[in-house]
């Protein structure tokens, strides 16, 4: 379920990195959904931080301030009730 009509997705290679990432968007004002990261996009301990599109490259800059390492930047694509992903980084 998303919160916020989300467009991209974040891919995180931890649940550590995705809390921090959660928390420093927030902290920041940027709206976001934390997840575990789809299985088409990441393998089952990879996390995901669902934002939208005006937020990402102000979320990209503020992620990479902090030297974490993103496994990948998807955007989300909705089929019908189903969700398609493709990667753009």
């Amino acid at each position: 379920m998303l919160y916020y009509n989300e467009k991209y997705v974040i891919v995180l290679s931890s649940a550590y990195h995705g809390y921090y990432v959660e928390d420093l968007l927030r902290r920041n004002s940027i709206p976001n959904t934390f997840k575990r990261a789809p299985r088409a996009i990441g393998p089952s301990c990879h996390t995901a931080i669902y934002i939208q599109e005006k937020d990402l490259d102000k979320a990209m800059e503020l992620i990479n301030k902090v030297n974490v390492s993103v496994k990948g930047v998807y955007e989300l694509i909705q089929i019908g009730g189903m969700y398609d992903y493709r990667k753009i980084q």
